[in-house]
């Protein structure tokens, strides 16, 4: 063998000894990037909380509330959702500071139905909250450690977590007790059910000495009693019929289930510790409130604090027609691809438009809608209807049923419907809907199409069965009524039914596609 032909041996063993343990290193390297990022990539789709919301009309909620919901007709169903309704915009028009328009609208209301909803008197100072009275959504949560399980009123126009709790302030001889603390603790012994703070480890109350009470909790109805730095932080949340809940405030871990089945625990979650609640017949069923608003204290934001993601998703199925249908709350922002994979139902294309919070919204969902359509044709609405600036705007609200509308869109889209509908026979309104036909001809699909534009291009247009109710026997309505001008439009979660919504609260949008919901 030659020298050249030895020197080429050596060189070849020389790359194949140094060389293949690098290339070998490198390329298992890479394959544990492509698995790293395949396993985050999984984590990230399934690590989101999901909540199941159940109606108001669940056979289950009904029973729960010693079956004093009458709702087994549609007039009976139709009328509770109109009266909760009323609730609902008395509190949306305290927090947004346009009380006339509820007095007008009352009145109008009285006068159609004969009813005698214009009695409970609008509170003057209310707080985020104030309108738990008109409860459409029930969630199951998980509060303390070891953890109990509550009932909750889910609203998206509030945001403080609450329950009924008992909370021991001594230890032994109590007489040195403040008269309110003495009557917190007899009104305490009236929960049925409560959480047990003083057996919860990580219940921590925050002093009212500390710069959360004394600059923060005000707007969350923080009261400024402080006998000493290290007394709890205390509330009272007045609300628009009258009605108080009061208790302290604290920091609380609640455990959550997650759209992989597992669960996961939140620490350091505000939490309303309330021992004192003089309400009427509202909180039937319910144990507590979970806020879901806007602001940093809701529980979507400290949802986002725990890696979560900083927005949150919902999906309300059909519960008009099915009582028994169940409907989700998603805590994340995951896009739709994410989304489809943590429920069954197909998801078809999406929408974004602008999403806008705080300031003029309060803590609602505010979106910049520009015009309405009927059969693809825009309607001639003024401008300034959908104008914050001008006292109306619209909101996205889950806690309101049926759709209101001021009334320069509502009268236009009753006029540019009955023409359409007018072949089925028209009837007399029912119950303040305007447009109303003799439904023994008519069939879902049948409908003149209604479309809602925002700004940037995007168009919701509903199924006709969000937004067509049957009010009577042989009688189907169109479910929008009117508000007295100007006031806010309030697209109401009958017609945002089988709609995927997601709110990124990060990007300031809201995204939505048609889904089942299933």
């Amino acid at each position: 063998m030659s020298p050249i032909s030895h020197l080429l041996i050596l060189v070849f063993v020389f790359v194949f000894v140094f060389f293949s343990p690098l290339t070998v290193a490198v390329a298992d390297q890479s394959n544990a990037n492509n698995l790293k990022q395949e396993s985050d990539a999984n984590n990230e789709e399934q690590e989101f909380v999901r909540l199941d919301l159940i109606h108001r009309h669940h056979p289950e909620v009904v029973k729960r509330i010693d079956d004093e919901i009458k709702v087994d007709s549609v007039e009976d169903r139709i009328k509770d959702i109109r009266y909760h309704d009323q609730n609902r915009l008395r509190a949306i028009s305290a927090h947004l500071n346009w009380t006339k328009v509820v007095e007008n609208a009352e009145e109008k209301e009285k006068e159609v139905s004969g009813s005698n909803l214009s009695q409970t008197p609008i509170g003057l100072k209310t707080y985020p909250g104030a309108d738990f009275g008109s409860g459409e959504f029930f969630v199951q949560l998980k509060v303390g450690t070891p953890p109990q399980t509550f009932t909750l009123i889910a609203d998206t126009g509030s945001d403080l977590l609450w329950t009924k709790c008992r909370f021991r302030r001594c230890r032994g001889d109590c007489s040195h007790l403040s008269p309110m603390h003495k009557m917190r603790n007899k009104m305490r012994g009236r929960f049925r059910y409560a959480l047990y703070a003083n057996q919860s480890s990580s219940f921590s109350p925050i002093p009212c000495s500390s710069k959360q009470c004394i600059d923060d909790f005000p707007d969350l109805g923080g009261q400024p009693d402080c006998p000493t730095p290290n007394t709890p932080c205390s509330y009272t949340y007045s609300y628009t019929g009258g009605e108080r809940a009061s208790g302290i405030f604290a920091n609380e871990t609640v455990t959550v289930r997650l759209t992989n089945g597992k669960e996961k625990q939140l620490k350091d979650i505000l939490f309303g510790c309330t021992e004192e609640v003089e309400v009427t017949d509202f909180m039937k069923g319910a144990d507590g409130l979970i806020g879901l608003g806007s602001s940093i204290y809701s529980f979507v934001y400290k949802a986002a604090e725990n890696n979560i993601g900083g927005g949150f998703s919902y999906c309300l199925a059909d519960h008009h027609r099915n009582t028994t249908a169940i409907s989700y709350f998603v805590f994340g922002t995951p896009s739709p691809k994410t989304f489809s994979a943590t429920t069954s139902s197909p998801i078809g294309p999406p929408a974004t438009t602008k999403l806008f919070t705080g300031g003029q919204y309060s803590c609602y969902y505010g979106v910049q809608l520009i015009g309405i359509s009927v059969d693809d044709q825009i309607l001639n609405i003024p401008r300034h209807v959908w104008n914050i600036k001008s006292g109306c705007g619209t909101i996205l609200d889950t806690g309101t049923s049926l759709t209101m509308l001021t009334a320069p869109a509502h009268d236009a889209v009753i006029e540019a419907m009955a023409p359409k509908i007018a072949k089925f026979g028209r009837m007399e309104k029912q119950r303040n809907f305007e447009l109303c036909f003799n439904d023994t001809e008519w069939n879902f699909g049948m409908s003149p199409k209604l479309g809602f534009h925002f700004e940037g291009g995007a168009v919701f247009e509903p199924p006709d069965r969000s937004y067509i109710v049957s009010a009577s026997y042989q009688c189907s309505c169109i479910a929008i009524t009117s508000l007295p001008f100007p006031s806010i439009n309030i697209l109401g979660n009958i017609i945002q039914q089988t709609y995927f919504w997601q709110f990124d609260l990060l990007k300031g949008s809201v995204t939505f596609a048609p889904s089942d919901c299933a």
